[in-house]
């Protein structure tokens, strides 16, 4: 049993710091009326100051976690590698729940999904997840050079706020959310060094210069300028004042000694760490603005009572499913694997850390190389099937415009390449699923598709159009169809096969590959014809409609 202990104090402020990101993104994207007020009057002020106090969530959260986390440098590189593949999940599922019941799909969402990092898809969240890999560094740093970290950290937070310029990059996200986390982690090694009463203190004066200056900015750009265009110089998450009262106020509830157990404070971690993808996820965002403004019509209070209770509401989904999910990864070991290869052990020079590591890796893909290959045959067939599809060596999408056949398959079409590539994968799977033998699955697999691939050629060739998935009852009529293909055609593909079944014999008696589990097999002999299967009522009118549902009737 895991005996360490963390604040609860701090958890809970992460679950409010990420409710309160969840309502700055919905409310103030969904343009309420309260925006179409361009004088200046109590309304404004007030309206800077409500906004400023939704902003400063972002602040919050990733001056908390790294709080939280700055005691765990040896744990910080797999609270990483969790927290990342639990973003991917997150967004790929929000993704598909969207699909099913949208009936839109984007290949651009899922690449955002799927590669979050070098779309920069999650800014702030891929900021933190940097801080926590370079953790161990800026615990080895802050000790011999506290006092250049600490001025470098109030130079980087207070220089764009005094020349309301981005300097750092700061719109981009993923530097903001490295700085802050660093913050969290800076505040957590200076907590026993300042006094509950200093830190009240500061928090009363912040609290109070945020207020003044949020609502007497209107008041300045209307003098200034004779518009409202700096009205909300302070009202960003990238403002000084903002980022150090949420720094004191982080400081302050640390302080509260209320510590519970690991995994009650990990749980909480990951939910608020979900309402942050949902929040930062643009698409499901777009699609949850496009409904609040058909439903509750742009009025205001509509707006925001109906986005409270949409918020509440994926809060217990996050919980209930975060139950379901950990569960699941808790069965399987996965979140134990990360912890033994990742986490720095306690008798480890930083050095030797990164040697292990790299050496793993080397290891895992030297171990796995089989199956990278197969990934890589995989992609090579996709290619293939789509350059086989035509007959000449351009192709002319558009009446002005020709590609070149391999720049157009590889640039253009990249995204249904990668689609193709995907679905051949899983028909293998579901192959080595039901016989539980690898070679065996990836010829027969590969065999079939590039009989597929050479059969729609052919109809090509004839009728200038692929084969129909209606004339797939057409194979009845074997004979027939064998009298249309040419003799020599034949006699390759009996060859191919005599040729084939002493090559999977050998494979599989002297390159054996480790079977699936049982409960492995199943799954996937489910999961994989319900995806092939969903293209029987995804495009279809009205099936998915959430509106058609027995409990909206």
């Amino acid at each position: 049993m895991n005996k360490e202990r963390k604040n609860i104090g701090l958890a809970m402020l992460l679950i409010f710091s990420s409710l309160l990101v969840c309502l700055d993104r919905i409310f103030w994207q969904s343009s309420p009326d309260i925006l179409i007020n361009d004088k200046v009057n109590i309304q404004q002020s007030l309206m800077q100051i409500y906004h400023a106090s939704t902003l400063i969530g972002i602040d919050i959260f990733a001056i908390t976690l790294g709080s939280l986390l700055q005691g765990s440098e040896d744990k910080s590189w797999s609270s990483a590698i969790k927290y990342w593949i639990y973003t991917i999940f997150v967004g790929t599922l929000g993704l598909l729940v969207l699909t099913l019941f949208s009936r839109e799909f984007s290949i651009g969402d899922l690449y955002n999904m799927l590669f979050p990092f070098v779309r920069n898809t999650y800014g702030i969240l891929s900021g933190i997840v940097l801080g926590m890999l370079t953790l161990p560094l800026f615990n080895k740093g802050v000790k011999k050079y506290e006092n250049i970290i600490k001025l470098s950290l109030l130079l980087v937070i207070i220089a764009p706020t005094i020349f309301n310029k981005d300097i750092f990059g700061f719109a981009n996200g993923t530097v903001f959310g490295y700085i802050l986390v660093n913050l969290g982690f800076y505040g957590n090694y200076i907590r026993s060094k300042l006094s509950v009463k200093k830190v009240v203190t500061r928090i009363i004066l912040l609290l109070l210069t945020n207020i003044i200056v949020v609502s007497l900015m209107p008041e300045f750009s209307k003098a200034i300028h004779n518009d409202l265009s700096t009205a909300g110089r302070f009202t960003n998450s990238a403002s000084a004042l903002l980022i150090l009262l949420a720094f004191y106020i982080v400081l302050l509830v640390s302080k509260i000694k209320v510590n519970v157990k690991n995994g009650y404070v990990d749980f909480i971690i990951y939910t608020a760490w979900a309402l942050l993808v949902i929040s930062n996820n643009q698409t499901l965002l777009n699609k949850l603005i496009e409904y609040n403004r058909k439903t509750a019509q742009s009025v205001t209070r509509w707006i925001l009572a109906k986005d409270i209770k949409e918020i509440l509401w994926l809060m217990l989904i996050v919980i209930l499913s975060n139950f379901i999910i950990l569960g699941i990864c808790k069965l399987i070991g996965i979140s134990q694997k990360i912890s033994n290869f990742y986490d720095i052990r306690a008798d480890e020079e930083l050095s030797q850390f990164f040697y292990r590591i790299t050496n793993g890796i080397k290891s895992w893909l030297k171990a796995h190389q089989v199956y990278l290959a197969t990934i890589a045959w995989g992609y090579f067939l996709a290619i293939f099937s789509f350059l086989m599809m035509n007959t000449k060596w351009t192709v002319a999408p558009n009446v002005d415009v020709k590609y070149n056949i391999f720049t157009y398959t590889i640039g253009v079409r990249q995204a249904m390449v990668l689609v193709n590539a995907i679905i051949f994968l899983l028909f293998l799977k579901f192959i080595f699923s039901l016989t539980n033998r690898y070679w065996f699955s990836t010829i027969v697999a590969s065999l079939l598709w590039i009989i597929w691939v050479v059969a729609n050629r052919i109809k090509i060739g004839i009728r200038n159009e692929p084969i129909l998935p209606s004339e797939l009852s057409m194979i009845k009529a074997w004979r027939s169809l064998l009298g249309m293909v040419d003799g020599w055609i034949l006699l390759l593909v009996v060859s191919v096969i005599v040729i084939t079944i002493p090559i999977i014999y050998f494979l599989e008696k002297k390159y054996r590959l480790p079977k699936q589990k049982w409960y492995s097999r199943v799954a996937w002999l489910i999961i994989i014809p319900v995806i092939f299967s969903s293209v029987t009522f995804l495009n279809h009118e009205k099936i998915c409609n959430p509106h058609n549902f027995w409990w909206n009737r």
